[in-house]
């Protein structure tokens, strides 16, 4: 699992949880690039994508983000909260530009 610190590796200007999902996802699918799941018979995708998409339709710039996370089969009785169920993708380290400002 790419271990993180709260207090020092998610930089000090995200403050809601918009801009630390956006956070997020970048910064999976940045040490993911190309590790892919079995979402389905036949059927393969990238576990953690990204980008920013002009959508014409009404003029603004959109983050597409889309993560496909391995759960735990504990979930369904284990009565934790779902996320602490999630499974690793890899264990790269983060890299330091998404540490700072």
């Amino acid at each position: 699992m790419t271990a993180i610190n709260i207090a020092t590796d998610i930089p000090s200007n995200i403050n809601t949880l918009e801009k630390l999902a956006v956070w997020c996802g970048l910064a999976l699918a940045n040490i993911n690039p190309s590790l892919t799941s079995v979402e389905g018979v036949g059927y393969t995708e990238r576990c953690a994508q990204a980008g920013v998409f002009y959508i014409q339709a009404d003029n603004k710039y959109r983050a597409l983000i889309r993560n496909s996370v391995q759960m735990s089969p504990d979930y369904l009785a284990g009565g934790a909260k779902l996320w602490t169920y999630a499974q690793e993708l890899s264990n790269t380290a983060l890299p330091a530009t998404f540490k700072s400002n």
